[in-house]
């Protein structure tokens, strides 16, 4: 079964100058053709925690999540964990989490560095009611094995959570300058014939892998993800593809499309969208809660288009 899970990671700034009741949301990350953020408040003499999704209608999402926050370099972490049913409740977005995460004190003494506060929720999903099942807001089937069928003709297996991936080294490295030094460069992991990959998601790397491989696997759905495996793992050509298909097919908006070019360096899409930002209301459509997480070029642009429409 195809895995809906998903990580979201946000640093917040200047937390030791909140105000009581004050509140910070993290961008929005699209997931599973869903919105999603996490907000923190303070409440009291306490943090609260929240994750904000986008049900409409008679949408439901049952999810299993946990939250994390972590101190200076990793060295302690504070958790809570539940199971929540989303759904309307009037709003376009439902929202679950802890009035009462941690104290302040304790997360000032703890957990703040220079007023930092590095934060995690990682969900699970194990079912959504009221979507189309034939869209590509969901997971769709893979087009290409990379599973035991395939074992014969590769010479490594890569382990991606407990998901693992037989591949071809020479192939691999042919593409990716990360996959050439870690297969044939001079490490320990070249000589092993199963290789564990960190932090990054099986699915995402699933549609990479097919990418990689000349499958037409790029479209709205798959395209983050794809993209953020590929920067991972320094992987140009497949950055092109989702540049072509978010420049010519996709139907995103523009403040995603925005936000990609940004963070992925896509000059192209950068432009494009750019170009057809004409008025107030354009920009204005495409900031984001928080600027300072925007690309410091678009923001740069944005702010000389505000001023020329003057």
């Amino acid at each position: 079964m195809t895995e809906r899970e998903f990580t979201l990671k946000h640093i917040f700034t200047d937390v030791e100058k909140f105000e009581k009741y004050q509140r910070l949301c993290s961008p929005r990350e699209d997931h599973f053709g869903i919105g999603w953020y996490i907000c923190i408040k303070k409440e009291d003499e306490h943090l609260g925690m929240y994750l904000y999704t986008n049900v409409t209608g008679n949408q439901e999402i049952h999810t299993n999540f946990i939250l994390r926050i972590f101190s200076k370099n990793k060295e302690k972490t504070h958790s809570q964990s539940c199971s929540k049913l989303f759904k309307n409740n009037g709003n376009d977005w439902d929202n679950w989490g802890w009035l009462k995460f941690i104290e302040w004190r304790t997360l000032e003494d703890e957990y703040l560095d220079d007023g930092k506060l590095e934060v995690e929720i990682h969900v699970k999903i194990n079912k959504m009611i009221g979507f189309p099942e034939e869209t590509n807001e969901f997971p769709r089937k893979d087009l290409r094995s990379f599973g035991e069928d395939m074992k014969q003709f590769s010479d490594v297996t890569l382990k991606v959570k407990k998901r693992k991936f037989y591949i071809s080294k020479l192939y691999l490295s042919s593409h990716s300058p990360y996959f050439a030094t870690l297969f044939l460069g001079r490490f320990q992991e070249s000589e092993k014939s199963e290789i564990e990959l960190k932090d990054v998601n099986p699915q995402d790397f699933q549609y990479y892998l097919e990418v990689l491989h000349l499958e037409n696997g790029i479209d709205d759905y798959t395209v983050q993800g794809i993209l953020l495996v590929a920067d991972m793992y320094d992987t140009p050509i497949i950055v092109k593809k989702c540049e072509e298909f978010l420049l010519e097919k996709s139907k995103k908006g523009m403040k995603k499309k925005l936000e990609l070019a940004g963070n992925y360096r896509m000059e192209g899409l950068k432009k494009q969208c750019l170009d057809e930002i004409k008025s107030k209301a354009d920009i204005r459509s495409v900031i984001p809660a928080d600027p300072m997480e925007m690309d410091k070029e678009i923001l740069a642009e944005l702010l000389k288009k505000s001023l020329d429409s003057n």
